[in-house]
Formats: C-alpha cells, sequence, structure tokens
C-alpha cells in the first residue's frame, strides 16, 4: 500500500493513527506519567509508609565519552495511578530513558538505555520474586510505549537512524535479611536468579523472565546496597556495566 494512505479509526474524529498518537503524547505529558528531564538531576522517591530509603537522585546527566553524549532524557512515573494504564502493585518506582547519540567515522547511532528504578528498604526472602515480576512486568509496559514513538520523523532529527535499546534493572536498598525459609514453588527460577544478584552488590547480573514479547527475555540487574536515607549517583554509574 501507499504510504500516503490514511488509516482511521472508528471514532466521530475520524483521527488518524499518526494524530491519536500525537494527541496521546500530549495526554500523557499532561498527566506527567511522561516528562523529558531539563534539569540537571533526577529524584527517585519511595513513597510506601515506613521507608528508611527514602530517595535516589541521579545526578550528572550530560554524561559523554569518547563515543557518545547523552542527546535527551525522559522520566516514566510507572506508579502514576492512570485508569487502563497503571499497574501500582507491580511496578518499579519509574523508569529513566537515556537516549545517547554515537558518531563513530561520521556514522551516526543511538542507543536508548531504559533504567527501571526500584527502591526497597529492606529485603527479606518473600520479597525476591515480587521484584523480579515489577522488573518483568515493567518490561511489557515500556515495549507498548515504545510503540507510540514515531523516530522515523523527519522533525525529530534522526534521520531515520537505527535506535538499539538497552534494558536495565537498578535495585537500591538499605540491607538484605537471607533468613527465612522459601516455600513459594511458584517461579522459584525468578526467586533464585534474585537472590544470587543480590549477593554481589555493584555489579550486573543477567536476569532471565518472561515479558509479552518473549518467554525468555533478557535484563540486566544492577543493586546499590547503601545505608543513608538519600543516595546521590552518576548517570554514569548507572549505564555502566
Amino acid at each position: 500500500m501507499s504510504k500516503n494512505n490514511k488509516y482511521y479509526l472508528n471514532n466521530p474524529k475520524k483521527l488518524s493513527v499518526p494524530s491519536l498518537r500525537d494527541e496521546l503524547h500530549k495526554k500523557l505529558a499532561k498527566t506527567q506519567f511522561i516528562e523529558e528531564v531539563t534539569n540537571d538531576q533526577i529524584e527517585v522517591k519511595e513513597g510506601g509508609n515506613g521507608a528508611k530509603l527514602k530517595k535516589v537522585s541521579i545526578e550528572k546527566l550530560n554524561y559523554s565519552d569518547d563515543k557518545s553524549k547523552v542527546d535527551r532524557i525522559w522520566k516514566i512515573n510507572l506508579e502514576k495511578e492512570i485508569f487502563g494504564i497503571s499497574a501500582k502493585n507491580k511496578t518499579p518506582e519509574c523508569a529513566i530513558l537515556v537516549l545517547q547519540k554515537y558518531e563513530i567515522e561520521n556514522k551516526i547511532s543511538y542507543k536508548l538505555n531504559i533504567l527501571l528504578i526500584e527502591l526497597k528498604s529492606s529485603i527479606s526472602n518473600k520479597d525476591l520474586r515480587p521484584i523480579g515480576e515489577k522488573f518483568q512486568c515493567a518490561m511489557s509496559r515500556i515495549y507498548m510505549l515504545l510503540v507510540l514513538n514515531n523516530h522515523l520523523n523527519s522533525i525529530q532529527g534522526y534521520n531515520e537512524s537505527e535506535i538499539y535499546i538497552d534494558f536495565k534493572g537498578i535495585l537500591f536498598y538499605q540491607n538484605f535479611s537471607d533468613k527465612s525459609k522459601f516455600t513459594e514453588k511458584n517461579n522459584e527460577k525468578l526467586y533464585w536468579q534474585i537472590h544470587d544478584i543480590l549477593r554481589t552488590p555493584g555489579k550486573s547480573h543477567l536476569l532471565t523472565c518472561q515479558t509479552i514479547l518473549r518467554d525468555q527475555d533478557k535484563i540486566n540487574i544492577k543493586c546499590f546496597c547503601e545505608q543513608d536515607e538519600e543516595i546521590r549517583i552518576s548517570l554514569e554509574s548507572l549505564l555502566s556495566k
């Protein structure tokens, strides 16, 4: 079919799919579900009652190296309650989308780093499987949100460049109590993967989980064990392997 053909949904306004996409972008921005980051730091807060780890501040957002630089950053407030979109009880605090621009030998490409941020004051064995489920649930939701974006649009300035996607799960916590017995039989693999990841904080580990796209999807998980109520960390530390 010709690229000039228009596709209409069955609604009174006869909106085209691109128009509907633009309208949804504006509505999501208005609800502050998705926000472009324009200041010099990102704050992620733990809103649970009795939380001892209250806030993480991500700083030095203008990160660059000899091959790339940060082009744009968005924050998706995954816990924001929006009817039909939210999954508050099974989601990390937020997702940070970092678009890196690479220029090597006059060739330009992009990588979209998707950082799923989870804050937990105290972790016990019963929390391990739910933590893994939060990451896999968020991956499926991000997949669906990404198809709303039209990066081939010339106005965006990407000149139809390829944009590669890289998921990372970031877990901040104060302590892990590995004492209670594990009795849950369902999804035992997910439990033990998170268990092993928590044993070596500061290092990246590959988590295999089920998403809407794949039964054996992959995401790198990196843990940071800190005792402070408020943590400050650079964007480079989150992006690094």
